[in-house]
């Protein structure tokens, strides 16, 4: 006969290893999970490190206004005077925001679908997100002439805070220092009657009035039908910023 004390011992040592086991199971089970890389100070900005996070980068907005406003772009960064020090000090140079636009302005000129450009983008350029869970999109434009908005050509234009043309639905506004003037950015809509609507801009302009890197605004343009639609376009979604490497 096995004695008592020996029968309990043995219970004792399997029912140890049980639990054992099942911790171990369950610390070896847990997955890591990739992340975006820590906040860039003092900026909006996040840079994404795994790739797998980046969106499709699927423009549904004019083709023409898009090179034009890049044009403007490429325009001001050759001419400008000074640039904030917290976008300088991770890359976001005059110099290197040229170069960004010119391989940006070739990958999308001779890429042949959205899955061909996102491809492109993954392989060529660092890509930033706006800080937050979301980014609440509104609209701007003007009714009838004023200061800042003048006839050119026989265009009506407004002049942005970077001293170029605004162009509609591809000229975005920012609070100032929240992210690179001028720089080339990517907008995704999620909410709204433009839901699943995604384009490129350009960060042509800054607004006193946004406080907040969760906010940006598009410009519609000028006239009575573009005030009306900018007026009734409130949603949100996710903004992106794009550098080359």
């Amino acid at each position: 006969m096995i004695p008592k004390n020996n029968t309990l011992n043995g219970l004792l040592v399997i029912a140890i290893l049980i639990m054992f086991f099942a911790v171990g199971c369950t610390t070896t089970t847990v997955k890591e999970t990739s992340s975006l890389s820590a906040t860039i100070p003092e900026t909006g900005l996040t840079e994404i490190t795994d790739t797998n996070q980046i969106p499709g980068f699927r423009d549904d907005y004019g083709r023409i206004e898009l090179l034009y406003a890049v044009d403007n772009s490429r325009e001001y960064f050759k001419k400008v005077e000074s640039y904030p020090d917290t976008f300088k000090s991770i890359g976001f140079t005059p110099e290197k925001q040229i170069e960004t636009l010119n391989l940006f302005r070739d990958g999308y000129v001779s890429s042949k679908s959205p899955q061909e450009l996102t491809e492109f983008i993954a392989k060529n350029f660092r890509v930033f997100q706006a800080n937050g869970a979301a980014v609440q999109f509104a609209g701007y434009g003007f009714a009838v002439f004023g200061d800042d908005v003048k006839r050119k050509w026989d265009h009506t234009v407004y002049k942005s805070s970077i001293g170029f043309p605004a162009t509609q639905m591809r000229s975005i506004a920012t609070g100032e220092g929240f992210y690179p003037p001028g720089g080339l950015a990517f907008a995704v809509i999620e909410t709204g009657e433009q839901k699943g609507k995604s384009f490129f801009a350009l960060g042509h302009d800054t607004k006193s009035s946004i406080k907040t890197a969760a906010r940006a605004d598009i410009f519609f343009g000028i006239g009575k039908e573009a005030l009306r639609k900018a007026e009734n376009f409130n949603t949100s979604g996710k903004l992106y910023y794009l550098l080359k490497r």
